[in-house]
């Protein structure tokens, strides 16, 4: 990937809670369920080799992406949606399930050093 994008904005987050601590921890806590579900449904997909799995995940994460600009993930989600239906599960699905995996752990790394 060249372009670097980011992996969550916090600035969202913090004017949507309004100096709210214990809502600031229940997003922050709605958002990594979101993505650890997103993770497992998609490499679930991957192993079973099944579009319809995918598509569904990606959808379910789909607001979350938007709301907390998590841009690197869309960008990397938006690409194996492309990649899959051109290719299939063949050849090259190793190398975006390591960058989806990546993406999915930056994001929740960073989620974890801004708590």
């Amino acid at each position: 990937m060249n372009k670097q994008y980011k992996n969550i904005d916090f600035q969202k987050i913090d004017n949507m809670v309004e100096g709210d601590i214990d809502f600031r921890k229940q997003l922050l806590e709605a958002i990594e369920v979101a993505l650890i579900e997103l993770e497992n449904s998609y490499l679930i997909g991957i192993k079973e080799k099944s579009l319809p799995v995918i598509k569904q995940a990606r959808h379910k994460i789909k607001p979350t992406l938007g709301l907390f600009d998590l841009e690197r993930l869309a960008v990397v989600l938006g690409n194996g949606k492309r990649f899959m239906q051109e290719h299939g599960f063949g050849e090259g699905i190793e190398a975006h399930k390591k960058e989806f995996q990546d993406a999915v752990h930056a994001v929740l790394e960073e989620v974890k050093r801004y708590r």
